[in-house]
């Protein structure tokens, strides 16, 4: 009892019970899924996904590097194994099938990345020149394995979370400029070579060549049939028409079923804890605990933007999930270590270490 009173404590509470929040709105939106499979499926998620939080948050910055690390290399490995796997859903490779769960190390590897990417660029700052080389040299093989397999919506979030941490550490305008270009120029050779990207592409431009707009017409559909209060729990009808509503479209799910109001209330949740982050990162003054919140937050704020924005239609449809809201247990690690390792750098009792 004395050792969680200590631990309650040193931890942002706020932020804490804000990140809670999401995954109990998960949770919710869960039992409106007519599986009982997925809700038990999902529940066991969140509950391990939540201790794995927990755990994480009460780790110091050198324990949380260390673990980066190894985790890094190892999941690296995962993603050249899947090459020489068998396991295909919808024409890309990205998973580990164990037993009747599956993997996705490309998922998991985002905040680690993140970390270890901040670890590198404090260290040059400090001149010792060596660890930027290397850093460049994971990026681009981290890059072009989850090109491979492929995953065009990880492949923009991994390298736009990338450059925000090297602008936050002193990149000059030009240079973002650059980094800019160089999405734009994946996104635009992932569309002549990938014909699901140029598919998603096309719908999202009307129908372009034929491209079926039946997704997005269906999830903006849904958020008028739910109008301010929604239909009320499982009584939605897009679930049971679009083969991704749990997880892609599950803000869509929520828009009908529970209305604007509820959906307003998961935006006015996220934006809190971006704009809590934002403000506890201007009072730190240690680079590397700046760089690493930094790149932590914009990595949860760009998959949040992400698959908000594919729901209502104003980009293209991403096959991103809804940070801690969205079914699927891959997704649910990956944001546990994110958040984790966000309270972690923000916990009072780390600040000297």
């Amino acid at each position: 009892m004395s050792y969680l009173l200590k631990w309650w404590s040193s931890v942002d509470k706020i932020n804490f019970i804000l990140i809670l929040s999401l995954g109990i709105t998960g949770l919710i939106l869960s039992f409106s899924i007519d599986e009982y499979f997925s809700i038990n499926r999902h529940s066991i998620f969140f509950i391990v996904s939540f201790f794995l939080l927990c755990i994480v948050t009460d780790l110091n910055s050198k324990n949380i590097r260390r673990i980066s690390l190894f985790s890094f290399i190892f999941l690296l490995f995962c993603m050249i194994i899947i090459l020489f796997l068998d396991y295909e859903v919808k024409g890309a490779k990205r998973w580990i099938q164990i037993l009747n769960f599956t993997l996705q190390p490309s998922e998991i590897i985002k905040p680690v990345f993140v970390i270890l990417t901040a670890w590198c660029i404090s260290k040059t700052i400090e001149n010792k020149k060596f660890y930027l080389p290397l850093l460049f040299s994971n990026f681009f093989i981290l890059l072009g394995l989850i090109l491979i397999q492929p995953d065009l919506g990880m492949t923009v979030l991994i390298s736009a979370t990338f450059f925000c941490q090297l602008f936050v550490a002193g990149l000059s305008i030009l240079l973002v400029l650059i980094a800019i270009l160089f999405i734009l120029s994946i996104s635009l050779i992932s569309y002549f070579i990938f014909d699901h990207v140029q598919s998603r592409i096309n719908s999202f431009l009307g129908g372009i060549g034929g491209s079926d707009t039946y997704q997005i017409d269906l999830s903006l559909t849904a958020f008028k049939n739910g109008g301010l209060l929604g239909k009320g729990p499982g009584q939605g009808i897009l679930k049971e028409k679009i083969p991704d509503a749990k997880t892609d479209f599950i803000f869509a799910v929520a828009g009908e079923e529970l209305g604007y109001i509820f959906c307003l209330i998961i935006i006015l949740i996220i934006l809190s804890i971006i704009v809590r982050t934002l403000l506890i990162v201007l009072k730190e003054e240690d680079p590397y605990k700046i760089i690493a919140i930094s790149g932590l937050i914009c990595s949860f704020g760009l998959q949040c933007l992400i698959n908000i924005f594919s729901s209502i239609g104003l980009i293209p449809t991403k096959g991103m999930t809804l940070p801690f809201v969205s079914y699927g247990g891959s997704s649910m690690i990956s944001i546990a270590l994110l958040f984790g390792f966000l309270l972690s750098l923000t916990n009072k009792k780390n600040e000297s270490l």
